[in-house]
């Protein structure tokens, strides 16, 4: 991954981060970004090569899903806004902050620093650079509103009228921003995508940047956010018609602590959870429902989990990271599912079953691979969910895809049993939307999430 060595650079860095971190939450006390700023292409590129904030993610989803389960003293030893999350309580965050918000909006400023400083920097003198770091902070901007629409709003297809996301388009925090609505924030998201791709190279050596690939990706994931299946289908297409490279799995070596060793070919785009995250905690198991899915001959089984304990249960230690770090990016093998779901959704049955086919054989042993086929319309896209769902095993994807299946055959009441006490999660609960945190309300006057 990208490193920040020079030392004024590093300098500069810290002190943006001094302003956005020196009080209790990111916007208490606003950065006056005159104070110091990047104003020449080497810093702003120093500035966005800082993946542990620009490439980093919230994992509150992931903690909320259901492909996991804890003890109840494995909750006990949680932080409480942890507890809170995995039991979808109505207050999550104790304090009135929310790391989460903070880190996705402190990307947003990063981005909006960035565009605001090449602004004043003359694109036509400085050529093919400039132009990279321009699409480059429209990438990192639209992401985190995404990111932040998949948290702290309800599922789109449910409630597209009603209230998103503060949208912040510049650096100066102390012009207020309300919470737009959700169908705005979404083109939000998707306008800036779509304004990142003249600027962006095709691939780049290294993932953590942005390409024309990673904006195909992510607007895949967009639109499959919003039930858009043509937009996926073209999306999905002009990534894969740019690389569409999988790994065999049966060349890795499952014998290590983790399934992979370091970023690889599959890899489009670079981000993650850092580590601490629920994937790696203590007595977090996978639930049985879907470790049984996994069949003779599936290499899954043995690279994304460890091998079972005394009483049958397993651990996830998978993540294409190679590394405590837990990867929720954009790779070959979600772009190759999400173009298949689209498919059989519109009813093109036969690139489903090839997109599903590609992807299968090279997650079996030898001759263990048997191709799918004869399956057609609802049965062919409950293979493809049920794959989905198994091929992208804590990959930051599970609680979108539990929220855009609600009111649909596939939705899912989640149930967490802790000790004596059982929770549940329906479809379409409004805690599917995480609350607004309190010292952004109290500060901006915007309104809450019913919970």
């Amino acid at each position: 991954m990208k490193k920040i060595t020079p030392y004024p650079i590093a300098i500069m860095i810290i002190s943006i981060v001094h302003l956005l971190t020196a009080c209790d939450s990111f916007l208490d006390e606003k950065p006056n970004t005159g104070l110091v700023v990047p104003d020449n292409l080497e810093d702003i590129q120093a500035l966005l090569d800082n993946d542990y904030v620009m490439n980093r993610n919230a994992d509150l989803g992931e903690i909320a899903s259901d492909d996991y389960t804890i003890t109840r003293a494995e909750w006990d030893s949680w932080s409480e806004t942890a507890r809170n999350a995995h039991i979808w309580n109505d207050q999550v965050f104790p304090s009135g902050r929310s790391v989460a918000w903070n880190n996705l909006y402190e990307q947003v400023f990063y981005a909006n620093v960035s565009i605001e400083q090449l602004g004043r920097i003359r694109e036509d003198s400085e050529g093919q650079k400039w132009e990279h770091l321009y699409g480059s902070a429209l990438v990192y901007r639209s992401s985190a509103f995404y990111n932040l629409l998949r948290i702290f709003t309800m599922p789109f297809h449910l409630a597209p009228e009603e209230l998103g996301i503060p949208i912040r388009l510049e650096a100066d925090v102390n012009k207020l921003a309300g919470r737009s609505g959700i169908s705005e924030c979404y083109q939000q998201v998707i306008g800036d995508l779509e304004q990142a791709l003249p600027y962006l190279p095709d691939k780049v050596p290294v993932t953590t940047r942005p390409s024309k690939q990673a904006v195909y990706g992510l607007l895949s994931r967009v639109y499959l956010t919003m039930g858009n299946y043509e937009k996926v289908l073209e999306s999905t297409g002009k990534a894969l018609d740019l690389n569409a490279e999988l790994m065999d799995y049966a060349a890795l070596n499952s014998s290590g602590p983790f399934g992979f060793t370091g970023l690889n070919k599959e890899i489009i785009y670079c981000s993650y959870f850092s580590s601490g995250s629920v994937a790696y905690t203590s007595d977090a198991f996978i639930v049985p429902e879907l470790y049984d899915e996994y069949g003779p001959g599936d290499l899954r089984k043995d690279l994304f989990f460890t091998a079972p304990n005394e009483e049958g249960q397993v651990k996830f230690k998978g993540t294409y990271m190679g590394n405590l770090y837990q990867f929720d990016g954009i790779a070959t093998d979600e772009l190759l599912l999400s173009r298949a779901e689209a498919a059989v959704r519109l009813g093109d049955d036969a690139l489903a079953l090839g997109c599903l086919n590609e992807l299968l054989e090279h997650r079996y042993e030898d001759g263990a691979f048997e191709e799918v086929s004869g399956l057609a319309g609802e049965e062919l896209l409950g293979k493809v969910l049920r794959e989905r769902r198994k091929e992208l095993v804590f990959r930051g994807l599970r609680w979108e895809d539990l929220r855009r299946l609600s009111g649909s055959r596939y939705e899912k009441t989640i149930v967490r049993q802790l000790g004596d006490l059982t929770y549940r999660l329906n479809p379409g609960d409004a805690k599917y939307a995480f609350p607004i945190p309190m010292d952004e309300i109290q500060m901006n006057g915007i309104p809450q999430n019913p919970r």
